[in-house]
């Protein structure tokens, strides 16, 4: 019995922390708000559809910015998500340009890839964003 506490110890100690999705909605702006050079958040929904569980943000990007605000809020997407009690299929970030009249552009990640691109680095961040990426309409 000993030997078992002993061998389940080290789990329990560097086991990371899960939160529902509530704890990781309230979460999420307070990551935004930590770093000065990220996009305004806008909004956070996570919600299910048929091919599984979608984290998304809605962010005000800067036009001279766009690719560089799209990189952070998949960086905090995939950050906050490896954490969920449940794992997610998709990231998604909806950019509401400051451009008056410019519709907003949505962008569809795959979970597990950005997590290995961002959180893992096992794969580029131009192969993510060739294969495991993609802008859609809205």
């Amino acid at each position: 019995m000993k030997k078992l506490i002993l061998l389940l110890l080290p789990l329990l100690i560097f086991a990371k922390p899960k939160f529902n999705d509530s704890e990781l909605k309230s979460m999420t702006p307070r990551y935004f708000q930590r770093n000065h050079s990220a996009p305004k958040l806008l909004g956070v929904n996570i919600y299910k559809t048929r091919e599984g569980r979608v984290y998304q943000v809605d962010i005000r990007t800067d036009r001279n910015r766009a690719n560089e605000d799209m990189g952070f809020a998949y960086s905090a997407l995939t950050n906050m998500g490896q954490y969920a009690k449940k794992k997610f299929s998709k990231f998604i970030v909806v950019m509401h340009s400051d451009i008056r009249d410019e519709p907003p552009q949505v962008c569809v990640g795959k979970a597990k890839c950005s997590i290995d691109t961002f959180i893992h680095k096992k794969i580029s961040y131009e192969k993510w964003y060739k294969d495991c990426f993609y802008f859609k309409e809205l």
